[in-house]
């Protein structure tokens, strides 16, 4: 890859990073979702592959600059859908075979 191919991915991860340090963004707000369970699976999947099983080796620039809280913080919203769906048995099976 060329350096200005790295430049720039430096420069949208430094900006995503300090988008995510700006006032307010720290704080809590409440989203309510209704989604169907072959979606709640879904969710859980991509939150468990993309973000918790990838050890903080992004190809993205904009995840590569999470911070590693996030981390922890997507780990319990994939608990709560799951337990929430009543699928934490299935999904647990399912991930199994």
């Amino acid at each position: 890859m060329s350096s200005a191919g790295t430049n720039l991915k430096k420069e949208k991860s430094t900006i995503f990073s300090m988008v995510l340090s700006s006032p307010g963004m720290s704080e809590n707000c409440k989203i309510v979702l209704q989604m169907s369970r072959q979606n709640v699976l879904l969710l859980s999947r991509l939150i468990e592959t993309g973000i918790l099983n990838a050890k903080g080796n992004f190809e993205d620039e904009i995840l590569s600059a999470l911070p590693e809280e996030s981390a922890g913080e997507f780990k319990i919203i994939h608990e709560e859908i799951l337990k929430k769906s009543g699928l934490t048995d299935f999904y647990e099976k399912l991930k199994s075979l």
